[in-house]
């Protein structure tokens, strides 16, 4: 699998010309790699020049779409799945909330198609009862067996 990089648009200077292997240092890729966005990705070359001149302008577009292309946002009730590579909604049995101390919510489950794990960071202020991944208050708590006293050795009727 191809590796998927992320590229500062902060590192383009505004109205500048770059050869292509500026473009290569600047990002420390190879300038194949840059030649091969000029001739099959869509990345304008400056015409009527024999070298391989990339304006600051065209640069930052093409590296914006280069960046978007693979994103999938999720829906207020899904969580993107890495074994699926789609956002899916999750199974609502599997939902655990937990707080972080910089005050943002983990949202752990299961998916509803595959069973892989899912984790999605929620901003605590967007976080309540009414948000569509809230665990369920209502849902059945797994009821303690009786047998040892502490927790790291009681086994719960369901045998977790």
């Amino acid at each position: 699998m191809a590796r998927r990089n992320r590229y500062s648009l902060a590192r383009v200077r505004g109205n500048y010309t770059y050869t292509v292997e500026e473009v290569a240092k600047l990002y420390g890729i190879a300038s194949h790699t840059v030649f091969r966005w000029i001739r099959d990705e869509g990345l304008k070359r400056l015409p009527g020049f024999k070298k391989y001149y990339v304006h600051s302008s065209d640069l930052r577009r093409f590296l914006q779409r280069l960046n978007t292309r693979n994103k999938k946002p999720c829906g207020a009730n899904e969580i993107y799945c890495c074994k699926c590579r789609v956002p899916r909604k999750p199974s609502m049995d599997t939902l655990q909330a937990k707080n972080l101390p910089n005050g943002t919510i983990r949202v752990k489950a299961k998916c509803g198609e595959c069973g892989t794990g899912q984790f999605k960071v929620v901003s605590g202020r967007d976080w309540s009862e009414i948000h569509p991944l809230f665990p369920n208050k209502n849902a059945p708590a797994i009821e303690h067996s009786g047998g040892n006293g502490w927790p790291r050795n009681c086994q719960t009727s369901e045998g977790d």
